[in-house]
């Protein structure tokens, strides 16, 4: 369940067909189980039934309705103040498999859509990432020389025409912008001329690494796979302790009508506030405008409506923007150094895969670590291991470790903090349409949200995953955990994104 008042553009103009229904038999038998139609999860399917695997790909909702579907649709390698970050965070070297592993997921991707004709609007665009601080001009040179270093087709700019003034910034060529839904759309329709079987509407809840891996569904099924790829963004099982070596990331979008023509260009202005700007073609074919930003900690944010605010006025002011037709949010984990995990779920695992934190940049990053995984299922080497390898934390430097020690430490003091905050004392009863807050209730602190119907919808405000108490949404009408970014939605309390796989318990307030 989605809130109508914050859906992306691709999600609302989707050329989604009906859902992919169908029975899962206990005890049948996959070459490969794909928790997750995602970008990761339906790319590596296609990559693996085209070498001739038996697989299965299960999807708790709409496929591409996740992340893949609330993002910008940039697919690009550059990937805002990244490069020079790199350098200093993992090195020059891997700075450089960073770099190419992106590169050839972007060429993957556009000679993909050429090929296959996939339906998905897809637009050759140069990438500039610049700031209009003119305090930030020496850290832009330096951005764009560790990018140029990295071997990208990059060069300085400087005077190319932007949303807002460019002092200082890099272009990277040879990328583009796509729809992701009916990317996400086109990958599913070639993965099942392949062969894969996609099932929709199936959440699974466990998954136990054997010979072979059994993967449970919330119906209590259970399916039988030689290896099992978790593509679920946020891995959903916690072997390997990514909830502690992870940092979910909100961020917000908005499409707009303009009155002025802009450039054409995926545009990133790194200044205080960040915008990310693009073009795109809108429900009717009218060219609208794509503005994001607003970034924060998931679940860390008490007015996620002013969010959109501060993006609209910013869009009225510097584009022209006259109506705001769509807006939306997502979320993507981080790294402590930047880099993505990307093979083995946890260590000494050789059947359950994962890849995660992307940092935003998934459509081109996710589509690298598909590639990487279905390769060593497929018993290939991964040239870009040394990069994303899930167990190179004790490689980490000053910088990365501190990152993880703070992030760690903001959930601790999220876990206990929370219990002590005082609840409110009138009740459900005090609540106004469309207002959700944490009240005492029958001796209980209770997640209480009023529709705009006036019922009242009551859950814990305890997060199914490991237990910090969530906060409310008031733009998405959720319920957001603070510690790890699971999201549960305030009237039924379903889980909307993990890791949590168990929606909250309900409450009774009548």
């Amino acid at each position: 369940m989605t809130n109508p008042a914050t859906t992306s553009l691709w999600n609302a103009t989707a050329h989604r067909p009906t859902p992919r229904e169908g029975s899962l038999v206990d005890g049948d038998h996959y070459d490969v189980v794909v928790v997750g139609a995602g970008i990761v999860g339906l790319t590596a399917a296609l990559e693996l039934a085209r070498a001739g695997r038996r697989v299965l790909v299960l999807e708790a909702r709409r496929m591409g309705s996740g992340v893949t579907g609330s993002t910008t649709g940039k697919v690009t390698a550059a990937h805002g103040l990244r490069y020079s970050l790199l350098q200093r965070d993992i090195g020059p070297e891997r700075t450089r498999m960073y770099a190419e592993a992106n590169q050839r997921a972007v060429g993957w991707v556009r000679d993909l859509v050429h090929t296959e004709e996939i339906a998905c609007d897809w637009r050759d665009r140069a990438a500039f990432t610049y700031t209009s601080d003119p305090s930030q001009k020496a850290e832009l040179e330096a951005e764009a020389r560790a990018t140029i270093d990295a071997g990208l087709p990059a060069h300085e700019a400087h005077a190319v025409p932007a949303p807002t003034d460019l002092v200082a910034g890099v272009r990277v060529d040879g990328g583009g912008e796509l729809h992701g839904a009916n990317y996400c759309a086109g990958l599913a329709q070639l993965a099942e001329a392949a062969g894969a079987r996609i099932l929709e509407g199936v959440r699974v809840t466990g998954v136990r690494e054997s010979d072979p891996c059994r993967v449970r569904t919330e119906d209590g099924t259970t399916v039988h796979g030689e290896h099992v790829v978790v593509a679920t963004h946020f891995p959903i099982f916690d072997r390997g302790l990514y909830f502690a070596r992870l940092q979910p990331q909100r961020s917000y979008a908005i499409a707009v009508r303009t009155d002025r023509d802009l450039p054409l260009g995926s545009f990133y202005d790194v200044a205080t506030p960040s915008r990310s700007v693009r073009t795109a073609a809108g429900p009717d074919g009218e060219e609208l405008v794509v503005v994001g930003g607003e970034g924060h900690g998931s679940g860390k944010e008490s007015d996620t409506g002013e969010r959109y605010a501060r993006l609209e006025r910013w869009a009225a002011e510097h584009l022209g923007a006259t109506e705001t037709l769509y807006r939306w949010s997502a979320q993507d984990p981080e790294t402590p150094d930047r880099a993505p995990f990307a093979g083995p779920l946890r260590p000494g695992s050789s059947r359950l895969w994962t890849a995660t934190g992307f940092g935003k940049w998934g459509l081109s990053a996710g589509t690298a670590a598909a590639h990487a995984i279905a390769g060593r299922i497929q018993g290939h080497d991964d040239e870009f291991r040394e990069l994303w390898d899930p167990s190179r934390l004790g490689q980490l430097k000053p910088r990365g470790a501190a990152r993880m020690a703070l992030w760690n430490a903001e959930t601790s003091a999220f876990l206990v903090g929370d219990r002590l905050r005082p609840a409110g004392r009138r009740g459900p009863d005090g609540l106004a349409p469309g207002e959700g807050r944490i009240v005492r209730h029958g001796g209980r602190r209770t997640a209480a949200f009023r529709d705009e119907e006036g019922v009242v919808h009551a859950h814990s405000p305890v997060c199914t995953h490991l237990g910090c108490e969530v906060h409310f949404n008031g733009a998405e009408q959720s319920w957001d955990c603070p510690c790890h970014g699971s999201r549960f939605d305030a009237r039924d309390g379903s889980v909307l994104e993990g890791p949590a796989v168990r929606a909250l318990a309900p409450r009774d307030v009548d």
